[in-house]
């Protein structure tokens, strides 16, 4: 158990060539009886009937527990209700590629879980969900299957071998010179097109999709309609990858309107073609229903068209030992404090996370007035500095939760990715 008392935070503040000392307060909250009352397990959460996407946030990118809260909480809403569509905050194309593997095709788990999408994702963490859901389908029925879908459209690479790999099935007589074509104009590494040709490799994507709209009865019976659906959205988004870094200089807005859309679309695609809901999930930051953070937008658009069908579940820790890179990329470990009350509650009970919906808290519980009131949480993205260190206001929120989420799973301390060395 946890003693009440002061805790400081110290560091040497390196910016700028002062070498000057900052430190932080943080003052560990008072207990609160009534919190084991309004706390379940996370094995045993439930989610409203009616909630259509049940978003699942993460106060940080850097910390095993809420990479393995994906897990935890898609393998919960599985067993308990029809969810069987899970989209990340990862590349559309990785994702595609990992789908594959997850519904039957060839490779192996490490394998795709390099494509996700991100260096962060390259952990025995997603690896574990990629296997579940991997091993789920060998023996679920046809019309219970499991399906994973991404969001993002910041990666060109992965999109464009699953529309390679979709022609090589769909029209082999056309993928040798589809696939050379997207050489010539791509190249064969991320992000090393020639932005002057532009317009060219536009045409091209265009060209795609005429060909995919003009022949998609064919192509469905050769593949089938998911693949078609996810190959022809991949094309798509190689577009708006290619207007987000040329067109929009790497707007948030952007970036964020094409996530709610493609997760409209894959809601779409679970709702229609597999009487199925969806669950989502990404940064805390990019989930949020109020636009907590000013740089991103993907909750509060969602929770705008879809009211109540959107169910909000946020997390948060009292402690974090974070993986963070740097500015120049180099990643090391940080200890932040984040002066949530409730997240500090969970160090005087045995386990190391726990579930609140705030639906379920009593009015006359003093926790109601909390949740109600801006309270101190914490929220940290992929970088590190000195600033995020030594200012708590960079990495604290201050709204209400009720503002923010419709639950909340609160860890106590939470541990460091180890990401994978690449051979």
């Amino acid at each position: 158990m946890k003693k009440a008392g002061i805790i400081v935070t110290a560091l040497i503040v390196a910016a700028m060539g002062t070498g000057a000392a900052a430190s932080q307060l943080h003052i560990k909250p008072k207990q609160i009886e009534t919190f084991s009352q309004n706390v379940k397990a996370v094995d045993e959460l439930t989610v409203p009937e009616g909630a259509r996407v049940i978003a699942l946030g993460e106060a940080t990118h850097g910390n095993k527990e809420f990479q393995h809260l994906k897990l935890s909480v898609f393998k919960r809403l599985v067993e308990t209700t029809n969810v069987r569509g899970l989209i990340l905050e990862g590349d559309i194309g990785g994702c595609a590629l990992a789908n594959d593997y997850i519904n039957g095709g060839e490779g192996t788990a490490e394998e795709v879980t390099e494509k996700l999408g991100y260096r962060i994702y390259r952990t025995d963490e997603m690896c574990e969900l990629v296997q579940w859901m991997h091993d789920y389908n060998e023996t679920a029925p046809e019309g219970d299957k499991v399906r994973l879908y991404g969001a993002d459209i910041q990666r060109d690479m992965w999109s464009i071998e699953f529309i390679k790999n979709f022609y090589e099935q769909a029209a082999p007589d056309k993928a040798a010179e589809f696939s050379a074509k997207f050489d010539e104009l791509f190249g064969t590494e991320e992000d090393v097109y020639d932005k002057a040709n532009y317009d060219n490799i536009v045409a091209f994507i265009d060209e795609v999709a005429a060909d995919m709209d003009a022949n998609r009865s064919d192509y469905e019976s050769k593949t089938n309609k998911d693949k078609f659906e996810t190959a022809r959205r991949a094309d798509d988004m190689l577009k708006c990858y290619l207007e987000y870094r040329e067109k929009e200089n790497f707007s948030n807005l952007y970036r964020d309107t094409k996530m709610k859309e493609n997760v409209e679309w894959a809601l779409g695609i679970e709702e229609n073609d597999h009487n199925s809901r969806l669950m989502l999930s990404c940064h805390n930051g990019h989930m949020t229903k109020n636009n907590s953070s000013a740089a991103t937008y993907l909750g509060n658009f969602l929770y705008t068209d879809m009211g109540e069908e959107y169910f909000a579940i946020g997390t948060d820790f009292y402690i974090t030992n974070d993986n963070l890179p740097d500015s120049k990329g180099v990643r090391g470990v940080y200890k932040f404090i984040s002066d949530d009350p409730l997240a500090y509650q969970v160090g005087e009970m045995e386990g190391n996370e726990y579930y609140m919906d705030f639906s379920e808290v009593s009015e006359d519980d003093p926790i109601h007035d909390m949740i109600n009131a801006p309270m101190k949480t914490g929220s940290l993205g992929e970088q590190y500095n000195i600033l995020i260190k030594s200012v708590k206001n960079c990495y604290q929120l201050n709204f209400a939760p009720t503002d923010m989420y419709d639950a909340m799973i609160f860890v106590y301390e939470a541990q460091p990715i180890e990401i994978w060395q690449a051979e």
